[in-house]
């Protein structure tokens, strides 16, 4: 039995932890601010979240999209 599919690359949403293919979740980047990468094309690190509405409410006012984002510019504070 052979696999001939090409695997589909799972994101994890930030705001409900359900893993999904990246073409049914946003796609936010840090970019003087947190903003939504519509096309999925931006640089750097991204942070998904659902499609629906209560994961998008639960991620902005949780904040779990920003510290998701900002874990990265913490870290590279730290090592100059």
């Amino acid at each position: 039995m052979t696999n001939t599919g090409a695997k589909t690359p799972l994101r994890t949403c930030v705001a409900c932890g359900t893993k999904k293919p990246k073409s049914k979740l946003l796609r936010f980047v840090l970019e003087q601010g947190i903003c939504m990468d519509e096309r999925q094309i931006r640089h750097g690190r991204g942070a998904y979240v659902c499609m629906d509405e209560k994961c998008r409410e639960t991620g902005i006012e949780k904040k779990k999209l920003q510290r998701s984002l900002h874990k990265v510019t913490r870290r590279n504070r730290k090592t100059g």
